[in-house]
């Protein structure tokens, strides 16, 4: 799903407890002990998560429509 205003990014990101804004660019943590083994893996919180990252472009945030929920 391509979100191309940023009103309609930031419900997202305010609905959904496993994203954070990183400057202009959404991030998603998913919960995962594997994750130190991992190239995207983040430690945060005490905690192993996978790392994406969905970067603004000059079209807007391609995120997976999983993550829109209700939003779209």
């Amino acid at each position: 799903m391509l979100v191309t205003n940023l009103e309609q990014m930031e419900d997202i990101v305010d609905s959904n407890k496993d994203l954070e804004w990183n400057g202009w660019d959404v991030i998603k943590y998913k919960n995962s002990p594997s994750a130190q083994f991992n190239k995207s893996g983040a430690f945060r919180q005490g905690k192993w998560y996978t790392k994406s990252v969905f970067p603004l472009t000059e079209k807007g945030w391609s995120i997976p429509n999983s993550l829109a929920g209700a939003n779209v």
